[in-house]
């Protein structure tokens, strides 16, 4: 199995590179052998993987890494038709069609999904409790943003923030091969759950 681990260095705010490890582990534990790839700015990305991993980072770096991923688009989404894409804290917000910060300037996302984001002066910050499948996932959420569309939605929130104020219920988007959230922790260090779920998909 191949985990693509992109923007490693960038989007690693909480050590989010423990969701690598966990999920490395529950790979070896199911009896797969794992190599784990690292790529950032200033690297030809390949997105030749089973598994892209892309974690939470301040504002500033989310927009450069923003930057460098927009001219892969059309290569990302090619990728997310046979390659499963975990992005945790905000950089699965990349994925919408626009950013606007606090001072009203915008980015142009990836625009791989119909929803936009909208940074706020006020951060968010509060343990989350929320379902997936049934089960109960813990996590922490410390985001200054709002997503606002029409999206599949990754969990259903029993405590804690939802993608905005007008969606507080549902927490992240889950589309296809695609899952984001804002939930750190990391999320599956502290979800053997989550980890298991990804490893089970991969060797299926």
């Amino acid at each position: 199995m191949k985990i693509l681990h992109l923007f490693h260095d960038l989007m690693n705010l909480y050590g989010d590179y423990a969701n690598v490890l966990a999920l490395e582990r529950a790979l070896v534990q199911n009896g797969e052998t794992v190599e784990i790839i690292r790529q950032s700015v200033d690297d030809k990305l390949d997105f030749d993987a089973d598994f892209i991993y892309i974690g939470s980072g301040t504002e500033r770096n989310q927009k450069v890494a923003l930057e460098y991923l927009t001219p892969y688009t059309e290569e990302l989404k090619s990728a997310l038709e046979h390659t499963i894409l975990l992005a945790t804290g905000n950089s699965f917000e990349m994925f919408g069609t626009k950013i606007t910060d606090r001072d009203d300037k915008e980015y142009a996302g990836l625009g791989i999904f119909d929803f936009i984001v909208k940074e706020g002066t006020e951060r968010i910050v509060t343990d989350s409790v929320v379902k997936f499948e049934g089960k109960e996932i813990i996590g922490f959420v410390n985001k200054a943003s709002q997503i606002y569309g029409d999206v599949k939605h990754f969990f259903n929130v029993k405590q804690g923030a939802g993608n905005s104020d007008s969606s507080h219920n549902v927490e992240g988007v889950h589309d296809g091969n695609f899952y984001g959230t804002h939930i750190i922790g990391p999320l599956l260090i502290r979800n053997p759950i989550i980890a298991e779920y990804f490893a089970s998909l991969l060797v299926k």
